[in-house]
């Protein structure tokens, strides 16, 4: 053979095998590509979980769908004409109607009551809620449990925030009774309070806005004593009260002492009932409780949880909207899912750690290290549910891009959150992670494994895109061009003019992010979580405008997952 052909065979050989070894490494494994969620099949022995949700965003409806997926569990939700849409509120009625013909075929209920009675939780803001309206609920959930006395009902209710209704009208008035009744919150727990002051802003505005404002939180009152009444009755088997947007002095926070106490005097436990911070994380916090309960059913403990922050004063930080710190949040969220929190190093089934950055109080300095424990607790095997919370919102105070740039594998984390406030990130990171935990302490085989691995990351990658790459990074973009447009409210964008190039902006934006994130270490690394080994090929994003303003997106993630057949 010539020298020259010679030549060439090793090079093409050389070049093969650096192809398929090294940019390629199949031969490592027999990988194969897993089936998307939709077409992985569900225990055909279950039966579905009925979802009434607060309202039709997706962390409300979405979420808790795709929570299910995790769990093997199929959740349906009314049809989309009886929900809610942005300030239309929802069919009441014929919601009604739909839950009472299903109930009998479901497993059980997750209702929402601001659903139910107004219409989801806009309407919910602004609604006159009667004694007569009270009446009608409490009696047609009495007959939903006499005619299906082994469905359980799992109902959960919005207590009011303390900022005052739209239907008040005027920005001074209504900043000056808000004001107002902070100090009203104040004087109520037994603060010194400035009389002259509260005198002014009295002055401030007419005494129908105060008069409507505090009967609100009357009604409130009277419909969430009633579902305690039903709860004690055993119609509904549990009850969580949640706070939209507290603060740390408000007369809601009254209201709420009023309602702790009645639990109290009923003696009525807290796995049957809790007053909790939050809202929208709270419908997928109770399908994570169930799923807690049904592992204890068949003999498995609850998840012990280990607390961990990026730095520790991290732990006594109140982030925005929050009248509580992150660490109390934490214990509220562990214990509201019957988890147990795992005590000065003792063994635990997953780690939460929670990264609160703030520019404001020099935590930036915080993250390359953060990065490193997270790459040691994940070579360690242990699963990690990251909590990447920002006090201004701005991908600079995240940890996430610390990790992508030190090639840290983020499709091992087992959760993933950082929207929003504080209790929603930490609720849903914590459900999700609890929700992958109990499904693979009930998986038999590896095919069983497998789907709930896949279903996890696809939740995974859309918390990602949406809560860093969107909510930190395109959304901003996006404003500053439509505002160079001429528009002055992105938040509430005519899309009915402006659909096709809101979603165009939104696509493009979001397409490039990812697709640049899908090129690096940090997302091709091979992983192992499970007894599984897994690598993420794409992630397979879409994403648009549900409703006719740019602070949310309903987002799918259908990402294309490898697994090694040959890892043992």
């Amino acid at each position: 053979m010539k020298k020259s052909c010679l030549t060439t065979i090793l090079f093409l050989l050389s070049a093969f095998l650096l192809f398929h070894f090294v940019f390629h490494p199949t031969s490592v494994g027999e990988w194969r590509t897993l089936p998307t969620a939709p077409e992985m099949e569900h225990d055909a022995g279950k039966r579905p979980i009925l979802l009434i949700p607060l309202d039709s965003r997706p962390p409300c409806r979405e979420f808790v769908i795709n929570g299910g997926k995790i769990i093997g569990h199929d959740v349906i939700t009314p049809p989309t004409e009886y929900m809610d849409y942005y300030s239309k509120a929802g069919e009441t009625t014929e919601m009604r109607q739909w839950l009472a013909e299903n109930m009998g075929s479901a497993e059980t209920v997750i209702l929402s009551v601001d659903q139910l009675l107004s219409g989801g939780l806009l309407a919910a803001r602004e609604a006159h809620i009667s004694h007569a309206d009270i009446d009608a609920l409490a009696a047609y959930l009495r007959t939903l449990h006499t005619a299906h006395p082994t469905v359980p009902l799992h109902a959960f209710y919005i207590l009011p925030r303390a900022i005052p209704q739209d239907g008040i009208e005027g920005w001074r008035e209504r900043r000056a009774l808000l004001a107002y009744a902070r100090l009203l919150g104040r004087a109520g727990e037994g603060l010194p309070v400035d009389v002259d002051e509260m005198e002014r802003l009295r002055r401030e505005f007419p005494p129908e806005d105060l008069e409507k404002y505090l009967a609100h939180f009357d009604e409130s009152t009277a419909l969430a004593s009633m579902l305690i009444e039903l709860t004690e009755e055993g119609v509904l088997t549990r009850l969580i009260l949640g706070q939209d947007d507290g603060e740390e002095y408000s007369v809601g926070n009254l209201k709420k002492r009023e309602l702790a106490a009645l639990l109290a005097q009923k003696h009525i436990a807290q796995e049957r009932a809790m007053i909790v911070h939050g809202a929208d994380e709270i419908a997928l916090s109770m399908l994570a409780r169930l799923s807690v309960d049904e592992l204890g059913a068949h003999g498995g403990a609850a998840p012990r949880i280990a607390l961990r922050y990026a730095r520790a004063d991290m732990a006594d930080m109140i982030f925005p909207f929050m009248a509580i710190s992150n660490d109390v949040t934490a214990r509220e969220k562990i214990a509201m899912l019957g988890a147990a929190l795992a005590e000065n190093g003792t063994s635990s089934d997953l780690t939460l750690l929670i990264s609160a950055g703030d520019s404001g109080a020099d935590t930036l300095g915080t993250r390359t290290p953060a990065a490193a424990a997270v790459k040691d607790m994940l070579a360690a095997g242990t699963r990690v549910a990251l909590v990447d919370l920002s006090r201004h919102f701005h991908a600079e105070e995240t940890l996430l891009p610390i990790l992508i740039e030190k090639g840290v594998p983020v499709n091992a984390l087992t959760a993933y959150a950082g929207w929003n406030t504080a209790s929603n990130a930490i609720g849903t990171a914590l459900a999700q992670a609890v929700l992958y935990h109990c499904a693979i302490e009930r998986a038999e085989n590896t095919e069983e494994r497998a789907r709930a691995a896949y279903a996890n990351l696809a939740f995974l990658t859309g918390r990602i895109a949406e809560d860093e790459f969107y909510l930190k990074e395109t959304i901003d973009r996006i404003n500053d061009t439509l505002r160079n447009a001429g528009y002055r409210n992105t938040a509430d964008l005519d899309l009915t003019r402006n659909w096709r190039w809101a979603n165009d902006l939104l696509a493009n934006d979001l397409n490039r992010r990812i697709c640049s994130y899908e090129n690096t270490a940090a997302y091709r690394a091979p992983f192992v979580q499970s007894n599984l080994r897994l690598r993420a090929m794409r992630s397979n994003i879409t994403a648009y405008y549900p409703w006719p303003r740019t602070f949310e997106i309903r987002l799918d993630a259908q990402p294309t997952v490898e697994l090694d057949n040959n890892y043992h």
